[in-house]
């Protein structure tokens, strides 16, 4: 099985090679349902996007899809990347309006590119 980690590390390897004009600050934080991570796109000193890097389920608690609400909200890309067998459901309650892209952690080479 593909951990939390080993998808953070793929998946910022392939983003700085296809943005190399952009920075990528990466984070990991313990949790009860196991370990998430976060990537952080910045243009200069502004936060462009963040990716989400999920353990099983936890995209699903009430905390997490608040995190992604107001992040929209506030102008920022949301990419959540979700264990590949929950990501038929992740889309189907997390992007059903557009807002947030959903990726199955086989799909981190896809949307790799972010638009300045």
């Amino acid at each position: 099985m593909t951990s939390v980690h080993d998808v953070l590390k793929g998946r910022l390897m392939l983003l700085q090679s296809e943005n190399p004009d952009l920075t990528f600050e990466d984070d990991q934080m313990d949790t009860e349902l196991g370990t998430r991570a976060l990537i952080r796109v910045l243009d200069g000193d502004e936060v462009m996007a963040l990716e989400f890097i999920e353990p099983e389920e936890l995209w699903l608690e009430p905390d997490a899809a608040d995190e992604y609400v107001e992040t929209v909200e506030e102008g920022i890309q949301v990419t959540v990347i979700v264990p590949t067998e929950e990501k038929e459901e992740a889309m189907d309650i997390l992007g059903s309006e557009g807002k947030v892209k959903v990726l199955g952690y086989d799909e981190i080479d896809a949307s790799l590119r972010y638009a300045r």
